[in-house]
């Protein structure tokens, strides 16, 4: 505080200080005609008076009669010669006009007696001695004042600063759950507010990273341990036949260990933003058809009917590899939990986008809807490939109904089955 009590105290009293001299100046520049003219009828009637007894008058019986004023006026008074004083060509037509020429800051005035060389010089009285050290007092004071105010004013934003170094420093030595309170009145409130919206996101972050590893290391463990006893049994048996098997089912390991890291490198790549999400125009219902045909053999070989039965709009402007994927996805847990149908459609609701999937399966429990978006969750308790899948397949759903300014949710179908209904934002 110390630091920061005495930069601000100096910056402000320097700053003071010029200021007052700066106006000072500036005023006195864009005034002077103004204060000349005030103080030369201040002091115009003295000088009449005094040329009045002087003028007639040789040089010597002068002296003498200002000899004999000087006690009675309480000013400078003397005598000079025009020559001395190197007069400009403006003040000698002053004085030739019978006007008080005013010199030193408005303290001497010089008259013309006779229209001479000899001039009546006239001073104010100089000021008090002590008046220099009245004005450093004054500046003494106002110094003190200023410093006592200033510190009333940065103590509030040290105590808060204190609290968000603080806080900062907690972060920092990895208690993620450091936050700052401050009251609504403080200065740095939304500095405050931006750094517990980055903490929380950085402890999401690393709390989703935390169960990501986990998540993977538990799926990874499964075929990575089938491969090992598969590779034993190669070993132990002679027989072409059963090995021609267990190398199908090897083979069949090894896709699924593929395709569960193209499905981490994806989610990861929109997790960490590092993803670039470019949109296109692209027409609507040949995309469509295009995604729901992808999937079409899935459907026919798990007995599912897969329709089409509504889009509304002419052209979506999408990231078409990802957005594919997302619905894809949808289109696979439906078609794995169905009896008989999956329904798709596509509708434009206000300035957003919706794809809806609706399947006459089992449905999803309340409790659930918002877990089956964790990447690696599942619903079921087994880990049964057929029925349950990587569980990242809806958390990619998300991630990149995200990445276009949208959501995705889960409620009840008209079946009573599951609705998905993913919802991205529409731009020009």
């Amino acid at each position: 505080m110390l630091r920061l009590f005495l930069g601000l105290y100096l910056v402000l009293a320097v700053g003071l200080v010029l200021a007052l001299q700066t106006v000072e100046h500036t005023f006195n520049a864009l005034l002077d005609d103004q204060m000349q003219a005030y103080n030369r009828e201040a002091v115009r009637g003295q000088a009449w008076s005094l040329v009045e007894q002087l003028r007639g008058l040789d040089g010597p019986r002068r002296e003498q009669q200002l000899q004999q004023l000087r006690p009675h006026y309480g000013l400078g008074l003397s005598l000079v010669q025009s020559a001395e004083l190197n007069l400009d060509d403006q003040e000698k037509a002053l004085l030739t006009e019978g006007t008080l020429v005013i010199r030193q800051d408005y303290t001497q005035f010089i008259a013309s007696i006779d229209g001479g060389s000899q001039l009546l010089s006239i001073k104010l009285p100089a000021e008090p001695s002590l008046m220099p050290f009245y004005m450093a007092g004054a500046y003494v004071m106002l110094a003190g004042l200023i410093g006592i105010v200033l510190f009333f004013w940065v103590r509030p934003h040290w105590r808060d600063l204190e609290k968000l170094r603080l806080a900062a420093e907690r972060f920092g030595d990895n208690d993620l759950s450091a936050r700052i309170q401050l009251s609504k009145r403080s200065n740095i409130r939304d500095l405050a507010e931006h750094f517990n919206l980055m903490a929380a996101r950085i402890e999401g972050l690393i709390a989703n990273q935390r169960e990501l590893t986990n998540a993977v290391s538990h799926e990874l463990r499964t075929p990575i341990a089938r491969l090992s006893f598969e590779l034993d049994q190669l070993k132990q048996h002679a027989d072409p036949s059963r090995n021609r098997a267990l190398i199908a089912d090897m083979y069949a390991d090894l896709g699924e260990l593929e395709e569960m890291v193209s499905e981490l490198l994806t989610y990861a790549s929109l997790e960490r933003g590092a993803t670039v999400i470019t949109r296109e125009n692209i027409q609507a219902l040949s995309w469509l058809d295009s995604v729901v045909g992808s999937v079409a053999l899935e459907a026919e070989a798990a007995g599912v009917q897969l329709l089409i039965i509504e889009c509304q709009v002419d052209e979506v402007r999408i990231e078409p590899r990802f957005m594919a994927r997302a619905v894809i996805n949808l289109l696979r847990n439906a078609i794995r939990y169905a009896r008989e149908r999956v329904e798709v459609s596509l509708v434009r609701s206000g300035d957003h986008y919706e794809v809806r999937v609706n399947d006459d399966g089992p449905g999803v429990p309340l409790d659930g809807r918002e877990k089956i978006f964790e990447p690696f969750s599942r619903l079921d308790a087994s880990r049964d490939r057929r029925t349950g899948g990587f569980g990242l397949g809806l958390a990619l759903v998300r991630r990149v109904s995200q990445s276009h300014g949208g959501h995705v949710e889960v409620a009840d179908s008209p079946w009573g089955g599951a609705s998905f209904r993913m919802t991205w934002a529409h731009l020009d």
